[in-house]
């Protein structure tokens, strides 16, 4: 299958180190240039971790919506059809929601090795969804006076290749404290971040 995705250069990283300040504010979210799917194939992992915003479910359930709300031109594959594809051929890979770890770089480039490489092939050759979309993470980042923001981290991978083809991560609207509006609005910041406006 011709993959479709506008591939991108990685911004270049910029700054010299830093000294450790714990009082100093996270660093800004950053990112790839948006994509078009080009209506192709794609399959959304469940997130990986989630720290002070709910559940890993609750996460991946916001997130779903707001990428199929953003482009409903992509044929997306969900986490829960992954897993009734799973349920129907047992022991042909592990479930989704406990990814190996790996570190999306090596030798300089953006890319995914085994064993998570040989577990994204199988998830892909399983839904026949070439791109597959891996939300990392979701994190509470806490502001002044307690207030905050959610901010969600993802790749998208080639499974083929096994190159990541966009990485980045975006936050929400600051919140008086967490709730499931400041976790909407941080899954809808990354929809948009990661997709090129027009994809309806």
């Amino acid at each position: 299958m011709r993959v479709l995705v506008v591939l991108a250069l990685a911004l270049a990283a910029c700054g010299g180190p830093r000294a450790a300040d714990p009082s100093a504010p996270a660093p800004a979210p950053v990112a790839m240039p948006a994509m078009d799917f080009g209506g192709q194939r794609v399959l959304i992992l469940p997130v990986q971790a989630a720290e002070g915003v709910g559940t890993r479910d609750e996460a991946t359930s916001e997130l779903v919506f707001a990428l199929t709300e953003r482009d409903v031109r992509t044929q997306w594959v969900t986490p829960e059809q992954l897993r009734r594809a799973l349920r129907g051929a047992p022991g042909y890979a592990a479930d989704p929601g406990a990814l190996p770890d790996d570190p999306y770089i090596h030798h300089g480039e953006r890319s995914i090795v085994d064993p998570l490489g040989g577990v994204v092939r199988r998830y892909s050759a399983l839904t026949d969804a070439r791109v597959v979309l891996i939300p990392r993470a979701a994190r509470w980042m806490p502001g002044s006076g307690g207030a905050g923001r959610v901010r969600m981290t993802a790749a998208v991978v080639d499974a083929r290749s096994a190159r990541v083809i966009w990485h980045g991560d975006a936050e929400g609207e600051e919140r008086p404290a967490f709730d499931r509006a400041a976790l909407a609005s941080a899954a809808a910041a990354l929809a948009e971040r990661m997709l090129v406006a027009g994809s309806r």
